[in-house]
């Protein structure tokens, strides 16, 4: 077996192993190779800095790779890692990254990042022993809002407006739903500012088609829980994915509502 970069792959073929690799996961994958497209556009995907372990001419094991900065640091975000279940107990993950870690090194990656669903002790235990070591937990919730039109205003909006008014919060986000990534995925994702009856700015959320919220924040923390109920006011059906467990007033927020604690991730590190 031999391992290589995936820039000379498409994004079908790598999509084909992934969900191969992911037949038996904890949760369910979507299918649809635009999904993947779009996803690794927003998680800014480098294919040749993602790495593949290749049986010949077929792909048996990856690591999707996203390269940007991260708290002022260069860093490899582990998209995806998979490896078909013929293949494994062969140590191919720890492979992939012996291979990967001096290009990154060259190319001035500072760290490596990925996310891990908490349940996932096999993974886990391959990551820590690769180096990873965990820096927060994540969580992700899903529930339904009722619209109340006569409380909010909604103004949709570039991102880049979130930005010029100083709304972002870097530290409040995983790598899919930094700036970064809403920038580069505003053909299925809508930002939205919340106002009172009086014009009064509250916040703002981003959502995609699918009720699934990018980035949502508020002005003042007490007025939290109406930028989220705003929210109905695009999509009764909500989800939130990767929030930080710090992030306790909006994770509070949203238990009062009724949502339910649906994953829980770690995110994890790895500094070069």
């Amino acid at each position: 077996m031999i391992i290589r970069n995936l820039a000379a792959l498409s994004t079908a073929d790598i999509v084909e192993c992934l969900l191969s690799a992911f037949s038996n996961y904890f949760v369910q994958l979507p299918q649809e190779v635009s999904y993947w497209e779009d996803r690794f556009t927003a998680a800014r995907v480098d294919l040749s800095l993602s790495f593949g372990m290749f049986d010949g001419d077929k792909l048996v094991g990856f690591i999707i790779n996203g390269i940007d900065h991260h708290n002022g640091k260069l860093t490899a975000f582990n998209s995806g890692t998979g490896v078909l279940p013929a293949y494994r107990g062969k140590a191919i993950v720890d492979q992939l990254y012996e291979h990967a870690v001096p290009l990154f090194e060259k190319r001035g990656v500072e760290k490596c990042m990925l996310e891990v669903i908490q349940e996932n002790e096999r993974a886990l235990k391959v990551y820590k022993r690769i180096g990873f070591n965990i820096s927060r937990s994540l969580t992700a919730w899903k529930g339904n809002l009722v619209s109340d039109s006569s409380v909010y205003q909604l103004k949709k909006v570039s991102f880049q407006e979130v930005l010029d008014k100083g709304l972002y919060r870097a530290g409040l986000y995983s790598w899919d739903n930094m700036a970064e990534a809403v920038l580069l995925s505003e053909d299925n994702k809508t930002t939205y500012l919340v106002s009172d009856k009086k014009g009064g700015l509250k916040g703002y959320f981003t959502i995609g088609a699918n009720g699934m919220v990018a980035q949502i924040f508020a002005v003042e923390k007490k007025h939290l829980s109406e930028v989220v109920k705003s929210i109905a006011g695009v999509s009764p059906e909500v989800r939130f994915g990767n929030i930080p467990l710090e992030r306790q007033d909006l994770i509070g927020d949203l238990q009062n509502l009724g949502f339910g604690n649906t994953v829980n991730q770690y995110e994890m590190e790895y500094h070069l």
